[in-house]
């Protein structure tokens, strides 16, 4: 679970519970839940070529999403999410070194370059 801050009016906590994340080309999605104590629904974040956040209730028609957005900001949030999900250690990949852990070699054993698979949904 990520906290992302407090809603300014009423000082609730704002956090995101990080329940998949697949990795999309140079990207990653990462899907979870996010709510303030009295809201709480699904969202979408994506990383990578493309940056965007996807709330599910902003297309099903959720309770209580209005209000949550009118508290939290839709603006500020999704900079939030976006920020936390880039800092998450799974994208910290370093595709030029080797993966092997307790070995050490003059030469590099595994490179990944660009992704030789693509993820569609």
């Amino acid at each position: 679970m990520i906290y992302i801050g407090t809603t300014e009016n009423s000082g609730s906590a704002i956090y995101f519970d990080i329940y998949a994340a697949v990795r999309q080309g140079r990207g990653m999605r990462i899907s979870g839940t996010i709510g303030d104590g009295c809201y709480e629904g699904e969202v979408l974040v994506e990383v990578g070529r493309s940056d965007s956040v996807t709330f599910a209730d902003a297309w099903l028609g959720g309770s209580g999403f209005t209000e949550f957005m009118a508290r939290c900001g839709p603006d500020v949030l999704e900079k939030a999410l976006l920020a936390s999900v880039r800092e998450l250690p799974l994208l910290h990949v370093r595709r030029s070194k080797p993966h092997a852990h307790s070995m050490t070699s003059a030469g590099t054993l595994v490179t990944e370059s660009s992704p030789v698979w693509y993820l569609e949904a």
